[in-house]
């Protein structure tokens, strides 16, 4: 009897134990999402809504922070360096695949956890409203003209926006003067302002700008024209071929065990393909594109490679 009592007892110590290391369902406490750009622009409009999205399905705080710099390896380095624990994620732009070819950082997409991919978006060349030039013909002859006259705005030196300046240059055999920001809607700002005289940056970044009457839209740097400029023309029409597009991804450091990137990639399915999304990407020009994690992962990776080859010859360093 005495014998059987205490195998009684062990078998509960036991089962206290066992009960007392299992995981806790994922997540119970706040979830931080971070930007590699500055507020206002895309990315952290994206991230914010989202995040907003993801705050309500999951039942736990949301909280983003902006980490500008290197055209995203800040905030790409911040993030590798983060537990794998699924508290810790990051929007993940174009950027992300850009970094490493462009020496920035030897974090690529391979080395995190892609889970989803939101949306695309195209470039707009845009200038201050009081600017000389009605059409884009009328701005590529100036600065054919007067090499290296005209100042750019980008989102960073080697960020999308910068690539896509690069990719009219050498489309349109022109040469423009390159100034770095901390994101495309500081950019735009700056095109507002009069500091540079035109901003490659995306649709949403100067919609503001439009509809105070102190920007205009010349092009849309895309096969399409944009659901949020409809009158203005896309560089397939005008005969420029041009196909740069800025994408936004979600990831999370590498080894974030499996069953919690499930729960983050059902989550952010049902939030970027909900009405709510659909309806922010209208007003801000992006294209909803989800990707499920292995699809979004396989993408940025094609990404990667493809950059690897391509950022040599645009002479983006």
């Amino acid at each position: 009897m005495k014998r059987f009592a205490v195998i009684l007892l062990c078998l509960a110590m036991a089962s206290t134990l066992f009960a007392g290391g299992k995981a806790e369902k994922f997540p119970t406490k706040q979830i931080n999402i971070v930007v590699g750009a500055s507020a206002g622009g895309t990315s952290d409009t994206v991230t914010r809504f989202l995040g907003k999205e993801i705050e309500s399905a999951l039942g736990v705080p949301v909280v983003v922070a902006n980490k500008p710099g290197g055209s995203s390896a800040v905030a790409v380095e911040y993030m590798a360096a983060q537990a794998p624990d699924g508290y810790n994620l990051m929007y993940m732009p174009v950027e992300n695949a850009m970094v490493k070819a462009l020496g920035f950082t030897q974090i690529e997409p391979k080395v995190l956890s892609y889970f989803a991919r939101a949306m695309t978006l195209p470039a707009t060349v845009t200038v201050n409203a009081n600017a000389p030039w009605k059409t884009l013909a009328d701005l590529l002859k100036d600065a054919k003209a007067n090499p290296g006259k005209f100042t750019v705005g980008n989102s960073g030196t080697g960020s999308i926006w910068h690539f896509a300046a690069v990719g009219i240059e050498q489309a349109a055999g022109v040469k423009f003067n390159h100034v770095p920001f901390d994101g495309g809607a500081a950019a735009a700002t700056a095109v507002m302002g009069g500091h540079v005289d035109i901003a490659t940056v995306a649709p949403g970044e100067v919609k503001a700008g439009v509809e105070s009457g102190k920007l205009k839209v010349l092009a849309i740097v895309d096969n399409e024209r944009s659901s949020l400029y409809p009158d203005v023309p896309c560089f397939k029409e005008l005969g420029l071929a041009v196909e740069i597009l800025g994408w936004g991804c979600f990831a999370a450091p590498q080894n974030t065990p499996q069953d919690v990137l499930k729960i983050l990639e059902d989550a952010f399915a049902k939030a970027i393909q909900a009405k709510g999304f659909q309806d922010l990407c209208k007003t801000y020009g992006l294209t909803p594109a989800y990707l499920n994690a292995a699809d979004a992962q396989a993408f940025a990776n094609s990404q990667a490679e493809w950059y690897q080859k391509a950022v040599p010859s645009m002479n983006l360093r």
